[in-house]
């Protein structure tokens, strides 16, 4: 007789991004298993698509969630939740002062109090004169290991071209799937500097997985303060 399938516990929570309600369930052993030896590997696509995996899983209700589509914050809020229902709910840093790197010490977070920082006024739509405007999507799961970057001219239109969903001209919609890359990195090149800068700053203000905490180095006597944003920050 084959032993019964072990059902694990569910919870629910709220995706940042769309604030729709999932539920999902913590990582299993096998999982875990994928998860340390992808890391073991230092293959960055390993590591990708080990996520990517695992998260499909453990998300369990609505059927319709698609891991891909999901915002890069999302993903990176969802996976933290998942490993604290797994691998306990505290995630214990070695954290160093970045004004006295003599001073180190050993830090307690709390994973329920990280959460996705928004800024006021973030939108979506870009505004880039009376008759143009730009819809954007967040940089997905693709973007996990090189990051976001607004480094130089050639990084940022990089970025801004992966991610625009929409160009709206007065009463004309052009799809991002219906042009190339090199036709939107031209469209791009030909706008002007404040214009550009106005599609920057979606990404500058976008939702980011972020906690700070403000601790006292003991070796002076004077407090500092730690911001970690990112999942990789908080490993």
């Amino acid at each position: 007789m084959s032993l019964p399938k072990h059902i694990r516990p569910e919870y629910s929570t709220t995706i940042p991004s769309s604030g729709k309600k999932i539920r999902y369930q913590p990582f299993s052993v096998k999982e875990e298993k994928i998860l340390v030896l992808a890391a073991e590997s230092a293959e960055p696509d390993e590591v990708t698509n080990a996520i990517r995996n695992v998260l499909r899983n453990c998300i369990t209700h609505p059927s319709d969630v698609k891991v891909e589509d999901l915002a890069l914050f999302d993903i990176e809020f969802l996976f933290l939740k998942a490993r604290s229902k797994s691998a306990g709910e505290t995630i214990k840093l070695r954290v160093q002062d970045p004004n006295d790197e003599t001073f180190s010490t050993d830090h307690e977070i709390h994973i329920d109090r990280i959460g996705v920082k928004k800024t006021k006024g973030h939108t979506d739509l870009i505004d880039l004169s009376e008759t143009t405007k730009v819809k954007m999507r967040y940089p997905d799961i693709s973007f996990f290991n090189e990051g976001v970057s607004l480094s130089d001219i050639s990084a940022a239109t990089g970025l801004i071209a992966r991610c625009i969903s929409q160009i709206l001209v007065e009463e004309e919609v052009y799809n991002r799937s219906e042009m190339s890359e090199g036709e939107v990195e031209e469209w791009l090149e030909g706008l002007t500097t404040g214009e550009f800068q106005k599609i920057s700053k979606f990404f500058e203000t976008m939702p980011k997985l972020s906690h700070s905490f403000t601790l006292k180095n003991t070796n002076n006597g004077e407090d500092f303060t730690i911001k970690l944003e990112g999942l990789a920050d908080f490993f």
